[in-house]
């Protein structure tokens, strides 16, 4: 280990190509790992995603099982006891929203200065009852207690984990989802190219969803629309880029639909910026959201969207490109609304671009903000 070196130790439940694993990943390849190197403490011990490039970055990975695999003191012993004996970290960051009071205390016990408890969602259930809200105050109680700072993707997120009154006393730090800008312009392969290295029809319109498999995603959703768009006879094919939990279940639920020549289970894609160039437009139709990279990175990409009302409207970054529509409409208008969507004009890629920078979505000024968060100066001599 480099002695002049500092090193930050982030927590999140696994290194798959979530959101907020995306958001670090994009920030930790724009450091000056020179001077500042990320370390991983995650509660999955099976090969995940970007476990690979970590390594090969200078990062190390770290397994405790969950809070529900054993149970909440012996997990702050363990993440104690990991970070007393991998240190020392000049930060603490945990990513594990309403769990990371459990990370920042144990960061303390282990005798690190600065804990960052960061929210990345608005909320964790479709419904919320009295019991729900109780653990909330709790793990909210917790979080407050421990944590030397407070972040949050935006205000949405900020307001469900950390409450309104610290929002308001502008307690909590907003550092929205980077990403590198500079991939998402015209370059590599031709989409038609593209298209046919992944199985993706160049005669169709195509519709792109990119997420896990999870319950919050609405897989069942698209699966409805695809049908409803069968009946209209609409040309299309629905591309579902992603792993997870319920994927052989909506594989399933495919086939017995008679979609599976009109829906693409596309699997993990490490590509996304490559992807993204063939589709026409990108559908979201999540239960909840906090600030989904992947909106940003459709942006970015010149997509029209067509997310859920359920989703953040901090999300539309005012480029014409997002239209909101709430699940209980009925699928015609969902259906109108793609192929309208699909078929208007687009703002240039430059004003986007420009835009996105502007809003603080740039991976590479993020950085800035990151390490001031973990009162680090990266200055020469420092």
């Amino acid at each position: 280990m480099n002695n002049s070196q500092q090193r930050v130790l982030h927590v999140l439940s696994g290194m798959n190509r979530g959101g907020a694993e995306t958001m670090v990943m994009n920030l930790y390849r724009k450091m000056d790992r020179s001077k500042v190197q990320f370390d991983f403490l995650t509660y999955r011990n099976d090969p995940c995603a970007y476990d690979e490039e970590i390594l090969s970055l200078g990062g190390r990975l770290f397994y405790v099982p969950s809070i529900g695999q054993s149970n909440p003191l012996t997990f702050v012993k363990n993440v104690r006891n990991t970070i007393k004996e991998n240190g020392p970290f000049s930060a603490v960051h945990a990513h594990t929203d309403f769990q990371t009071g459990f990370i920042a205390l144990a960061a303390r016990l282990a005798g690190v200065q600065v804990r960052v408890c960061h929210s990345h969602n608005t909320s964790w259930k479709t419904a919320f009852n009295w019991k729900d809200r109780l653990q909330l105050m709790v793990f909210r109680r917790l979080i407050l207690s421990y944590a030397t700072e407070l972040c949050a993707c935006g205000e949405d997120a900020g307001r469900f984990l950390f409450g309104r009154s610290n929002m308001e006393r502008k307690r909590v730090h907003l550092l929205p989802n980077g990403i590198d800008l500079d991939l998402f312009s015209p370059a590599g392969k031709a989409p038609d190219d593209e298209k046919k290295a992944r199985g993706i029809a160049s005669d169709r319109l195509i519709i792109g969803h990119v997420a896990r498999f999870h319950e919050v995603k609405n897989h069942a959703f698209l699966l409805k629309l695809a049908v409803h768009l069968k009946k209209r006879g609409v040309r299309f094919q629905m591309v579902l880029a992603g792993d997870g939990p319920l994927r052989e279940q909506m594989e399933e639920e495919a086939r017995r639909l008679n979609l599976l020549s009109d829906v693409l289970f596309l699997g993990t894609e490490e590509h996304i910026h490559e992807l993204m160039r063939t589709f026409d437009v990108f559908v979201m139709p999540s239960l909840y959201e906090g600030l989904p990279v992947v909106l940003v990175e459709a942006q970015a990409s010149v997509l029209p969207c067509i997310i859920s009302d359920t989703i953040t409207e901090k999300v539309d970054t005012g480029l014409g490109l997002v239209k909101r529509v709430s699940l209980s409409k009925p699928m015609d208008i969902w259906a109108e609304t793609i192929v309208r969507a699909a078929a208007a004009g687009r703002p240039k890629r430059e004003l986007v671009k420009s835009t996105l920078a502007k809003l603080g979505y740039d991976a590479q000024q993020n950085v800035g903000a990151l390490m001031n968060l973990y009162q680090i100066s990266t200055e020469k001599g420092q």
